[in-house]
């Protein structure tokens, strides 16, 4: 068990998601005028407009956490175990 690939990876994936969900919220303000939709139950809320916040912010957080555990890898070299077998 390498605890340092677990620390690196962790702070990675969450520095990634907070930054990806800033960023999407952001996003959504600016295109669409109006805050991204929380409550699926709120009448206000249109049923297109929360399947495609679902689809763009779900697409987004994905990527943004496997672009920050391949930048992990790259910096920490990933963890230990498969480093080994490589050898």
């Amino acid at each position: 068990m390498d605890i340092g690939w677990k620390v690196v990876s962790t702070a990675a994936t969450v520095g990634a998601t907070m930054v990806a969900t800033k960023a999407i919220t952001t996003g959504w303000k600016v295109i669409t005028g109006h805050a991204p939709p929380v409550d699926e139950d709120d009448p206000e809320v249109e049923l297109w407009e929360a399947v495609a916040f679902a689809a763009v912010s779900g697409a987004l957080l994905g990527l943004a956490r496997h672009l920050a555990l391949r930048g992990a890898t790259k910096w920490y070299g990933g963890p230990v175990d498969k480093r080994l077998k490589e050898v």
